[in-house]
């Protein structure tokens, strides 16, 4: 399974969970369209693939993403 296929799981039953809390309704392809948002601006030399580095540079480059870690990192 490639990383935009788990990707794409992972917000996909994101969006199913929290989906029927949102208003107004989330359209059916927003997953897909928020995944492939992410992936472009992750894609660092834009060839079409994310490499881990490429994956590890962009997330510490999201303030929002950190901000979650270190939330988790004080829960563990």
């Amino acid at each position: 399974m490639s990383l935009l296929q788990e990707m794409m799981d992972i917000v996909k039953a994101i969006y199913d969970m929290m989906g029927k809390y949102t208003y107004p309704v989330l359209k059916e392809d927003a997953p897909r369209q928020h995944v492939e948002v992410f992936f472009q601006k992750m894609d660092k030399n834009k060839d079409g693939v994310v490499t881990l580095d490429e994956f590890i540079e962009s997330c510490q480059e999201d303030d929002n993403i950190m901000r979650s870690l270190q939330l988790f990192e004080n829960v563990m």
